[in-house]
This record gives structure tokens, sequence and C-alpha cells, in this order.
């Protein structure tokens, strides 16, 4: 009689997962008025190679908070490649406005986005969201010539699309220098995504 009960017991309650897990299921496409659930965002992959040309080295003014003579809007336009292929734009405030030879340059803000691109099975490609953010903080340090330079920058991380609700933090670390051929000064790096969240509503 109890062996009996126990066998019952233990079927209703596979039943109530399965039944559990099949509505969840359900829930996670739509909900009873048929409208879509939105899905957690894609994780973003930890690292993204990135080569762009300068396009303006900004406009001279004097930055309200420091005082410093600041190049505002020094920005640059590439693109990314690896597992976030894309488009890539970095628009900066650089302090002070013009190299100096040996010493470090301030970056006192601006934003980059990264628009990506992926590629399907069939071979097209199609819009799969953006990054995008603003940059923390970041340093310019100068060689010698007042030519080259070793960039660091702390950005701000936000998604759309399929990278919606995703917050947090990447880093750039790179090089700024004038290519021997074109004469345009370029900047290539690496950008690293780190402490991503998923925000949820």
């Amino acid at each position: 009689m109890k062996t009996s009960k126990y066998f019952l017991l233990v079927a209703s309650l596979v039943l109530l997962v399965v039944g559990l897990v099949g509505t969840a299921m359900a829930q996670g496409k739509t909900d009873s008025k048929g409208t879509s659930f939105r899905l957690p965002p894609e994780p973003i992959q930890s690292a993204v190679s990135v080569s762009a040309v300068e396009i303006t080295d900004g406009i001279l003014g004097v930055d309200s908070t420091s005082g410093k003579e600041t190049a505002f809007g020094y920005s640059f336009l590439g693109q990314a490649t690896g597992s976030l292929p894309g488009s890539f734009t970095l628009s900066m405030n650089c302090a002070p406005a013009k190299p100096v030879p040996g010493d470090v340059s301030e970056l006192s803000g601006g934003s980059w986005t990264l628009p990506v691109y992926m590629t399907s099975i069939k071979g097209g490609t199609s819009y799969a969201g953006s990054l995008y953010g603003t940059i923390a903080k970041g340093t310019m340090s100068w060689d010698k010539t007042g030519t080259n330079a070793t960039v660091y920058m702390a950005l701000d991380v936000e998604g759309t699309q399929t990278w919606e609700g995703v917050s947090g933090y990447a880093s750039f670390v790179g090089n700024l220098y004038v290519d021997e051929k074109t004469q345009k000064t370029m900047l290539d790096g690496t950008l690293v995504f780190s402490t991503i969240n998923h925000v949820l509503e």
C-alpha cells in the first residue's frame, strides 16, 4: 500500500515538473496576449581588434573644468575584426591639444560606437546591433618624436538589439602612429570587454 502511494507521488511530481518546464518554455516565447518576451542579451566576446584612421584632429578650445587647451572631437573611423566585426568610431577630447614629445596627453571624455555586422550561414551579413558608450578616462603617452603614442582608454559599455540590456566596462590599448605609405594617422589596438552585466526588465 505504501509502495503504491510512493509511486503515485513520484509520478505526480514528474508530471508537475514537466508541466512547469513546458509552461516556462511557452512563456519564454509569448505571454497570454501573444506578445513576445525579450530574450536575455547575447554575451560579449572578450576581445576585438580595431584598426582606424584619423578623420579630424578636432576643434581647439579650453576645457571649462581643467582650464587647459583641448582638442575637442579628435576622431577616428575604422573597422573591428574578430568575434564582433563591424565599423568603429571614436571621438575624444585630448589635452594638451598638440602633442608634446615625451609627454602624456589626458583624454578628458568622448564617445565610441561599434555597429556589429555578423556573417550568416549562407554567407551574407546582417546588422546584429550596436555596442557604444563614453570614454571614462584615458591617456596618450607620446614618444620622443611626438608622432607616435601608446593609447589607453577605459570605456563605459551599453548595447542595442542583440545586446540590449547589456552594461559594463571595456578597455582599449593600442598605438597611434603615422603610416609611412599613406602618411595618415592611424590608431590600432585591442578592445577588451569586462564586467558585463545583463540588465533585464
